[in-house]
């Protein structure tokens, strides 16, 4: 008789997200604020952040991630790749079926945003015909057109109350607005002078605020767009940030606003008085560049171009936890002789540990 032994899966030693330097990443969480959400390879990652080694992995897609992102009832993904492809996807089911899937684009797609009812999807990106696309989420159907900026839009945001509203960023250095449904170009600012990375409404819908290659910053009333100020760092000559504001986003009560820079900083600041509140400053090396930033009613999270996963404690300033790993190709595995750590090597020669009794990454 011969004997079979059962595995069972105990801990998942999640990849990070894919960064490419110079280019904003996509990192987003899920309703309740316990989840993070990004992409690696044809791979989209839901992590518990504060139990990392439960990972939920998605890898429907055919080509590489680009951006995912829960719709707001929590009960859906959205996720979109190089090709143009949006895939809709049960979020609450380990086997997370299929509900959809649609060609948007003809390049790889940017930015997701989902209306506050999970009725409707704006998606921007790359492409030869348009750069963005809204439609609704169940059917596929066209809801407007999202013409009027010249180059490849880089993020989108709905407006979560009514009247809707929707705001694009683009790497023609402006911003625009979009009223509906159906939704039509209402107007275009011109506010940076360089690439405008990203574009964040409130959870209120009275404010937006943009980010671009420039530094800046700006801040916008929710409705008609009228500029309602700009934040300024006064140690960075005039502007937020003396590298690329990658991305912002805002913190759920709507207060204050966290930017993540090329300048190796992530900034909150005051939005009634538009002063500098805090900075992180996460270290000096070209890797320690931030390229996102999710905040959360359970934890504020950035990433570095390493890859790594800052989570960052507001009362102290600084950086409480490092969600470390790796974000290539792994390319060696080895176990220790007592079989309790086990060491990887990647594709760009770095080495991590990992510790089999902890089922977590060791420093």
């Amino acid at each position: 008789m011969t004997s079979t032994e059962e595995y069972v899966q105990d801990a998942t030693f999640a990849s990070l997200p894919r960064t490419v330097r110079g280019m904003p990443l996509s990192l987003n969480s899920s309703p309740d604020g316990q989840k993070l959400l990004y992409c690696n390879g044809s791979s989209v990652y839901i992590r518990n952040i504060q139990n990392p080694k439960e990972c939920e992995i998605y890898t429907e897609h055919a080509n590489p991630t680009t951006v995912a992102k829960y719709s707001p009832s929590g009960f859906y993904v959205a996720s979109g790749d190089q090709s143009g492809k949006i895939r809709i996807w049960d979020a609450t089911q380990p086997t997370h079926i299929l509900k959809a899937e649609y060609p948007i684009l003809s390049g790889p797609i940017r930015d997701i945003a989902w209306s506050d009812d999970s009725k409707r999807i704006a998606v921007v990106g790359e492409g030869r015909e348009r750069f963005g696309h809204v439609f609704l989420f169940d059917t596929g159907t066209s809801n407007g057109n999202l013409s009027g900026q010249s180059r490849a839009m880089s993020s989108i945001d709905f407006r979560p109350a009514r009247p809707y509203r929707l705001v694009s960023s683009s790497e023609d250095n402006t911003v625009a607005l979009f009223e509906g449904p159906p939704f039509k170009f209402l107007t275009l600012f011109h506010e940076h002078t360089r690439f405008a990375y990203c574009v964040r409404y409130n959870a209120s819908g009275t404010l937006f605020a943009s980010s671009g290659a420039d530094g800046k910053v700006i801040l916008y009333e929710g409705t008609s767009g009228q500029k309602e100020g700009e934040l300024v760092d006064d140690q960075c000559k005039g502007v937020a940030h003396s590298g690329s504001v990658f991305a912002l986003c805002w913190s759920p009560d709507g207060q204050h606003i966290a930017t993540a820079s090329g300048d190796k900083t992530i900034k909150i600041w005051d939005v009634v008085s538009k002063k500098l509140a805090k900075t992180f400053v996460i270290g000096k090396n070209v890797d320690d560049q931030q390229l996102c930033i999710v905040w959360t009613k359970v934890f504020l999270a950035g990433v570095s171009l390493s890859g790594f996963i800052n989570i960052l404690d507001l009362e102290s300033g600084s950086v409480s936890k490092v969600l470390k790993g790796h974000n290539k190709p792994i390319t060696a595995l080895a176990v220790c002789s007592e079989k309790a750590l086990a060491f990887t090597a990647d594709f760009e020669g770095n080495i991590s540990k990992f510790s089999h009794i902890k089922k977590e990454h060791i420093p």
